[in-house]
């Protein structure tokens, strides 16, 4: 089985950032909090693309495409 650490990263990055944007919303800061999105969704984006690379390496290797 994969390693499920990475699903406790993103769940950990989605709550921290929704603490966050609901703060900053609440105080005013509506361009601040859109950008605490923004970022959230950039780090776990570039958390998750190794993986998804290694999917469709593993989706090559199984179709033998490109040989």
């Amino acid at each position: 089985m994969a390693d499920v650490s990475i699903i406790f990263f993103l769940m950990a990055l989605a709550i921290a950032v929704t603490i966050l944007h609901t703060f900053l919303k609440q105080a005013g800061r509506d361009e601040y909090a859109y950008l605490a999105l923004v970022v959230g969704l950039a780090i776990g984006l570039l958390k998750v693309l190794p993986v998804i690379q290694e999917l469709f390496a593993g989706v090559e290797a199984v179709f033998m495409l490109y040989d």
